[in-house]
């Protein structure tokens, strides 16, 4: 049986008859209207802002002693006898209803529970591309490592990387998306941006595609981005410089497996080389990793890349054993 809208808002709102009352509390312990108290639960609780949700929560919430307090709310209630229960249901329906709300909320932002994350793992030599729960698209480049949560919060969005990833955030105004690198979040609301933000170089780089991001480092410092820009992190001094790349598309060529090298000093191509084709360079002359080349090329096979640089330097490459090369100095 369903329960008239017009009847149950009442009763909601405290001006139904103690028979509607009752009626609708029989109704709502029922199957279909479980169903009916959770959609509409669902429906308020979508409708908040975070500011009324504040207003709700301006502190630190104790959540032990919340949950206790929920309960006893409950046993005591269950204590009322059978007549003062229905008399009062029109007074305890709206705080049953107002108590589901904050359960509801409370599960969407993690208040009575751990945060389940999950991970992912991209080898040397792979790329994977993953769409997360809002819709947004991560392409991740070799040797990297995403961490993201099994549910995002209601206003908000944290993701942590290490390594490099481009993104294209499903655009939510009101629920940030947050890029975590450890020295330095990245916060959007909606764009497509490459980050590279490898745990064993000293320097990471966010450039913008596309719509807008915001810098910030441990310290507090903002640094904002306009399409078009590229900005430089330093781990070690917390300096940031903002630039603006001639080549945007070099930046994020690994995408579609190219290579894109302009005066690039050797030391910086073989890590390229390393985690795009999961192998190993031997260099004796160490000498040799200061010298820069300049490359580009789309080549999916390590020895046709090995041989087109080859082709435009000084250096050469021997194969040794499988997957492993050794630099000289052409003769």
């Amino acid at each position: 049986m369903k329960i008239d809208d017009a009847i149950i808002d009442k009763v909601l709102n405290n001006k139904a008859s103690a028979e509607d009352a009752k009626a609708v509390s029989e109704w709502l312990a029922t199957e279909e209207g479980h169903d009916y108290l959770s959609k509409r639960i669902d429906r308020e609780v979508s409708s908040l802002t975070e500011n009324e949700v504040e207003d709700w929560v301006p502190h630190v919430i104790p959540e032990e002693k919340m949950q206790q307090r929920f309960l006893q709310q409950i046993t005591l209630r269950r204590r009322v006898n059978s007549y003062r229960r229905w008399w009062a249901a029109a007074v305890l329906i709206p705080f049953i209803f107002l108590c589901g709300s904050v359960w509801f909320l409370a599960d969407k932002v993690g208040l009575f529970s751990e945060t389940e994350y999950a991970e992912l793992v991209v080898p040397c030599g792979e790329q994977m591309r993953v769409v997360l729960q809002d819709g947004t698209i991560v392409q991740l480049n070799s040797d990297t490592r995403l961490k993201y949560p099994k549910k995002f919060g209601i206003f908000n969005r944290t993701v942590e990387l290490w390594g490099e990833g481009y993104f294209e955030v499903a655009k939510e105004k009101n629920r940030p998306f947050v890029v975590d690198l450890g020295d330095i979040n990245v916060k959007v609301t909606g764009t497509k941006f490459n980050v590279k933000a490898y745990t064993a170089e000293s320097n990471l780089w966010v450039t913008l595609d596309e719509g807008g991001v915001l810098l910030k480092d441990v310290r507090g410092k903002e640094y904002p981005l306009l399409p078009g820009e590229s900005a430089e992190y330093n781990r070690r001094s917390g300096a940031c410089q903002i630039s603006r790349p001639e080549n945007m598309e070099q930046i994020s060529s690994w995408r579609s497996k190219g290579l894109n090298f302009y005066l690039t000093p050797l030391k910086e191509i073989v890590k390229v080389l390393e985690r795009q084709y999961d192998v190993h360079f031997i260099i004796p002359d160490s000498a040799l990793l200061d010298n820069r080349f300049t490359l580009s090329t789309n080549k999916v096979n390590v020895i046709d890349v090995l041989n087109d640089l080859e082709a435009v330097s000084h250096i050469s490459f021997d194969e040794t054993e499988e997957g492993v090369f050794r630099i000289t100095e052409k003769e």
